[in-house]
């Protein structure tokens, strides 16, 4: 896979004119969706010195990418699309049939076989299975009937699980399977889910209790993992080291901190200060979570990895250029 985006996107980066790209050329971290150029782009070079590559695809509404994939889901004047051959030099748009509404996020199976679209707002989500060569919409899934606001949901790798959360006086988190809702843990105000890598196991941020909740699957019971000295953890993310031990990241928002937890000793490992205020903990490329995507033009993109050694950096904001018809005189008014 990653010879294959290396073939691509070898190319430019750090231009919005296509007319005018920078050659530079790199290994490829992962794909995302640019907001504010509403287009999906690769992310090029290693930590503390990436950039965007071009635009792939653009004039999006919104696209989530599959994990370490080539193909994902782009919304498109109304419509919901499945893009593919984003490693290539022809890139492919089918409609998906069945889906009508625009959510507010897309959560990835591991493998990138189920891809769940889901509305906070609407208090919705859709499961489309059979990517990439024949991806099928099910049923939208109305969650409003078990009370409270609707906070999180999480898929597990092989897409065979989802669960979600609710928020509010009666708070919970639930496992979801044919429109049928079963309650794993009550709590207050979860706010992120995170299954286990063969999971066994769902983890829940509870941000009004600041810990997180390890519901053992198959009737095992619980652990409780806490979080002294975090006063606002906003989301986890599982994961594994080079020894096959879990771990748990934890993104604190006005903390300024990730915190990563040895979930076998309930230890902290270690606190990353950051110097931004981290707003999710996404899976990106290999071993590497989004922190904080862009929002506003002039903002960078934060991610974390591990390699070569735990922490946070930046891509860039992306830089649009003067039209090249710009003549002098009119660049010097700009400047002054």
């Amino acid at each position: 896979m990653r010879a294959a985006l290396l073939f691509v996107f070898g190319l430019a980066a750090a231009g919005c004119l296509p007319a005018q790209p920078t050659s530079i050329s790199g290994p490829v971290e992962a794909l995302t969706f640019d907001a504010p150029t509403r287009s999906l782009r690769a992310v090029i070079g290693f930590p503390g010195a990436s950039s965007f590559g071009p635009a792939l695809l653009d004039n999006l509404d919104f696209a989530s990418v599959a994990p370490l994939q080539n193909y994902g889901i782009a919304f498109e004047g109304g419509k919901c699309l499945v893009v593919s051959g984003l490693a290539s030099k022809t890139i492919s748009k089918e409609v998906i049939a069945g889906v009508t509404a625009h959510p507010d996020g897309i959560a990835w199976s591991g493998n990138g076989s189920v891809a769940v679209i889901y509305s906070f707002a609407g208090s919705w989500f859709q499961t489309i299975t059979g990517f990439p060569s024949a991806p099928a919409a099910g049923a939208v899934v109305d969650v409003s009937t078990l009370g409270g606001e609707f906070s999180a949901l999480a898929v597990d790798a092989p897409g065979q699980q989802i669960s979600l959360a609710m928020s509010g006086e009666n708070g919970a988190v639930y496992q979801a399977a044919d429109g049928q809702f079963t309650r794993l843990a009550s709590m207050a105000k979860p706010v992120s889910l995170a299954f286990s890598s063969d999971g066994q196991t769902l983890y829940a941020l509870d941000a009004a209790a600041i810990q997180v909740t390890a519901v053992l699957l198959g009737g095992r019971g619980f652990q409780t993992l806490e979080l002294p000295g975090l006063a606002n953890p906003v989301a986890i993310q599982s994961a594994q080291d080079s020894q096959n031990r879990p771990l748990l990241y934890v993104a604190g928002g006005a903390d300024r901190i990730l915190r990563i937890l040895d979930v076998s000793s309930r230890q902290i490992v270690t606190d990353v200060p950051l110097s931004f205020r981290p707003s999710g903990l996404d899976p990106f490329g290999n071993g590497s979570f989004v922190l904080a995507s862009r929002s506003q033009p002039a903002n960078p993109l934060w991610l974390f990895s591990n390699t070569p050694q735990p922490g946070a950096y930046f891509v860039p904001a992306i830089q649009l250029r003067l039209p090249y018809r710009l003549n002098a005189a009119a660049a010097a008014g700009a400047r002054r």
